[in-house]
């Protein structure tokens, strides 16, 4: 499968003090688990979301590097709490 290219939307997404966005993945970086305000901001529903692979919304200026962070950690049973722009 070819990767699929991302196209900013030069769009800022606003969410609430109260809020914080939740996704969820295996080992391969599928999405099992996403919350509403992640659906809302990314702008998918839970169909089009689960099974995907989290990069699907990567945002192209979000350093490569964080991401080998991210899963050495998730490979490793660890979790990451991370800011990350999609």
């Amino acid at each position: 499968m070819a990767k699929q290219k991302i196209t900013p939307t030069n769009r800022e997404v606003f969410f609430g003090d109260d809020e914080i966005i939740v996704s969820k993945t295996d080992t391969t970086g599928r999405i099992t688990y996403a919350n509403d305000v992640f659906l809302r901001i990314a702008g998918y529903t839970v169909e089009e979301t689960l099974g995907q692979p989290h990069s699907f919304i990567r945002h192209p200026d979000m350093p490569r590097n964080v991401f080998k962070l991210l899963w050495d950690a998730i490979q490793a049973k660890g979790e990451i709490f991370a800011y990350v722009m999609n």
